[in-house]
Formats: C-alpha cells, sequence, structure tokens
C-alpha cells in the first residue's frame, strides 16, 4: 500500500494479494475509485457491484468486504481516501451525516479524484508532501470532490450553512483582492471568516465557481501579464507576487496562459 498522510487524512493505492478484502471497518469515512477491475461488495447488509465508472462512499464503522475480478495478468487495484469525521464535519457544520447512497457513478468526480490523486503522488513519492502552492491547489481539488460527493449521496444536511452572497464571503474576496504580494493563508482567511477551512472552500466556490486558493492565484497571474506588458523583467515580476522563484512563477504563468511570461513579455513589447 503506497500512503500520502496530510490534514485531511490519508490518500492509498490498495492493491489486495488475495482477490479481495475480508469483512472489516473503518474510523473514517472512506472514498474509492478502482484503477482495474471489477468489485463484488457486501457492505453492512447489501451487495453491489463497482466498475471503472463509480466512486464509492462508506461511513464510519460500516462493515465491508468485497472480491474482486480482473482481466488475466492483470491485478486489482483502487485508490482510496481516508477522511476523518471532523472533515467532513467542517464542510457540513454539524455533527457528520452518513452517505446514504454508496455509490455514485459519476465519470466527472472519478476523474477529478484521480486527477488530484495522481497530482499528489508526484509531489510526494515518499508520502510527505512538501508545503507547496500546488499541494494547496490539489487539496482544495479534493474538498470540492468530497463537497460534490455529499450533494449527491450524502442524508441530513446541515442546518446553518451561509448562503452563497454572505457577507463573509465579500470580506474574504476583499482580503484577497488587496495583497497580490503572496499565496494568502487559507486557515487565516478561515479563522476570519469564523468558518472551518474546509467550509470556507465550499462555500467560496458556490460564490465565485473558484476555489479560494485557486482564485487568487489566478489574480496574480492576471497581474503578472499587466506588469509584464508594461516591460517589467520576469524576475522582478515573480518576487513581487510572491512565488517563490522564477520557476515556480514560469510553471503556473505557462499552464494558465500556454505561453511562457518571458515570451509574453517579448511579444507585449513587440505589440506597443
Amino acid at each position: 500500500m503506497q500512503v500520502t498522510e496530510w490534514g485531511g487524512g490519508q490518500l492509498a493505492v490498495v492493491r489486495p494479494s488475495s482477490g479481495g478484502f475480508p469483512r472489516h471497518s473503518h474510523d473514517e469515512y472512506v472514498i474509492s475509485v478502482n484503477l482495474c477491475g471489477v468489485e463484488r461488495v457486501r457492505l453492512d447488509r447489501t451487495s453491489f457491484d463497482v466498475g471503472l465508472d463509480e466512486v464509492t462512499v462508506y461511513n464510519p464503522g460500516q462493515v465491508q468486504s468485497c472480491t474482486t475480478q480482473v482481466p488475466p495478468d492483470a491485478s486489482f487495484a483502487a485508490v482510496s481516501w481516508y477522511v476523518p469525521p471532523t472533515v467532513v464535519e467542517s464542510l457540513t457544520g454539524e455533527a457528520p451525516v452518513d452517505f446514504e447512497r454508496p455509490v455514485v457513478r459519476s465519470p466527472y468526480l472519478r476523474g477529478e479524484f484521480l486527477d488530484a490523486a495522481r497530482a499528489f503522488r508526484e509531489l510526494a513519492p515518499d508520502g510527505h508532501l512538501p508545503p507547496t502552492e500546488s499541494v494547496a491547489l490539489i487539496q482544495e481539488r479534493l474538498t470540492l470532490v468530497l463537497s460534490r460527493l455529499l450533494d449527491q449521496a450524502a442524508g441530513r444536511r446541515r442546518a446553518h450553512a451561509p448562503e452563497p452572497a454572505d457577507s463573509r464571503i465579500a470580506a474574504v474576496l476583499d482580503r484577497l483582492r488587496a495583497d497580490l504580494s503572496g499565496a494568502p493563508r487559507l486557515a487565516e482567511l478561515a479563522d476570519e471568516a469564523g468558518m472551518s477551512r474546509e467550509h470556507l472552500i465550499r462555500t467560496f466556490t458556490r460564490a465565485t465557481g473558484t476555489p479560494p486558493y485557486a482564485w487568487h492565484l489566478s489574480a496574480r497571474l492576471a497581474q503578472a501579464r499587466r506588469r509584464l506588458r508594461e516591460g517589467e523583467p520576469v524576475a522582478e515580476v515573480a518576487h513581487v507576487l510572491g512565488f517563490a522563484d522564477q520557476a515556480h512563477f514560469h510553471r503556473h504563468f505557462a499552464a494558465a496562459y500556454a505561453i511562457t511570461p518571458g515570451r509574453f513579455r517579448r511579444l507585449s513589447q513587440i505589440n506597443i
């Protein structure tokens, strides 16, 4: 089992060696997708099949087991996220809810989940995540996967969720717009807004369409474009906008605009 740990739980690639898993349970919520093969799952007193287009969501304490089927010369594998109940509680604003649907058919959520898991593994081959902007962006993506699963598969919902137009989100936006000199600290933003980190991500995304870390990165890159267009050196722009180094700035800028900052600056000067 390959495991990556962080504050939101554990991500693991699991490969049973015996054609399945015996009866067991977990203290956490377990969110999984299959990489290869089909499962015949027994969950409490129900049975169902899980293929490659589904996401499974199991509640803490549920007794589960499964048998697996794979093509010849292949082995079963799945990616599982073990989510502490406190993380779910921080999203719902109340005691942890139960997922009523253990299987959600959603190629989109499956893809988002796997993309984030792969990105984590690339950043942390030894299981230890570095404190980078890339990590924060991936964590936001996983939080949104969990949020959407709660919308689709959970039972009783929270009673005190703030509305998307909540004034607290407007205050967070003002704070983000006012300081483009570096990556925001989501824990500080959440404390100021009186929310948990996960609740802030969920509510902010509902209000703006983008999670806060990604929104702020986009605003910094837009400011970078304006500065480069005015002829400021690439290294100076990277420093002023708080990127760790020029290579870090280069990577984010090219990913956003499909052009390197140096080439963008040169073309902008030609067009003046």
